[in-house]
């Protein structure tokens, strides 16, 4: 409230949900408090947290609100934490990203040069080893990841928000916890706005992304989930030029599968064997290099090869079934 009573605008609101991630929040919260933007408020939704998350809010030298849900998954506490906020700027990242000190200012000034959705750049945090996981974004490919993004408020109210339907439409969301993990929805919701009105990329919007260590059940859990991008890509057409190579391929690290796939589809006798062997080399060496890109032991490195072949295979069987469910086909 501002003098007698009057109520103040915060320009911008900036929500962040999180559940079971004390460790990581300080890290974003440290980052929030480094702004150089100096009106913004952050609402944190504490998502049914068990390891006092939301105690972190305390302290702080900026406005931090701690609007509290009960399990209901990210796509239900990010909306949930857009109804308590004040901002005429509703700004989205994640309890797993720090925001550099200049993120904030970089998204407002392109909201201010007009636009209704902007896209910041995410990054890892660090390099990584075999099997770590983390997220780079750095904008065309579309995606307007709810880890890095900004919304003019009234461009995000006329489409809608969050649609909470979303996840079972695509489907390939296995589980208590597959169903309450965002996926997709950020991406149709920035579409949406982008179709009516304006979009921008903030290159100087940047938030770091941290290094997960998932295990290997996790790995392919993962995996399985991207099965759901053929649906994705059904409703959002735009991503066939934005994020898929050759309007087609989900990255080409699954074209040796591929080719084995065709070898048994088109090919009879003795040359068939000979083709999907060649085929399945190509994938050991292939993965076999790229394991050995990252940091670590070579020991580890070379366990890591199989791992990634599973992950290969999963999620070019996903793709697959994906693109039969949806009659859209991304590969």
């Amino acid at each position: 409230m501002g003098v007698g009573g009057a109520i103040t605008m915060t320009r911008v609101s900036v929500v962040v949900p999180v559940r079971n991630r004390r460790d990581l929040l300080a890290a974003t919260l440290d980052g929030l408090e480094n702004q150089t933007y100096p009106d913004f408020e952050v609402v944190l939704v504490d998502d049914g947290s068990t390891d006092g998350s939301a105690e972190l809010a305390a302290g702080r030298s900026i406005p931090v609100r701690v609007v509290r849900t009960a399990g209901v998954g990210a796509v239900g506490a990010r909306c949930a934490g857009v109804t308590e906020a004040a901002g005429e700027i509703l700004a989205f990242t994640d309890s797993d990203c720090v925001p550099e000190e200049g993120w904030i200012a970089a998204g407002v000034h392109a909201i201010d040069k007009d636009a209704d959705v902007v896209q910041g750049v995410t990054l890892p945090a660090g390099p990584s080893a075999p099997l770590e996981r983390s997220i780079t974004h750095r904008g065309p490919e579309g995606l307007f990841a709810t880890c890095n993004v900004f919304y003019r408020r009234e461009a995000y109210e006329a489409a809608g928000g969050f649609d909470g339907t979303a996840g079972g439409r695509l489907g390939f969301r296995a589980g208590d916890e597959g169903r309450a993990l965002g996926f997709g929805e950020d991406t149709l919701l920035g579409w949406r706005v982008a179709r009516t009105g304006t979009s921008a990329i903030a290159q100087d919007a940047i938030v770091r992304h941290a290094i997960m260590k998932p295990s290997v059940k996790e790995l392919l859990w993962r995996a399985w989930m991207t099965g759901g991008f053929p649906g994705l890509v059904r409703e959002a057409p735009e991503l066939r030029s934005s994020l898929l190579r050759q309007g087609l391929f989900l990255g080409y690290r699954r074209a040796p599968i591929y080719a084995m796939l065709a070898t048994a589809a088109l090919t009879r006798g003795s040359l068939r064997p000979l083709l999907a062997g060649a085929a399945f080399t190509w994938w050991t060496i292939a993965r076999t290099r790229y394991a050995f890109r990252f940091r670590g032991s070579r020991k580890r490195r070379v366990a890591a090869v199989p791992v990634e072949m599973a992950v290969d295979a999963v999620t070019a069987a996903a793709l697959v079934w994906g693109s039969a469910r949806s009659r859209s086909v991304v590969l």
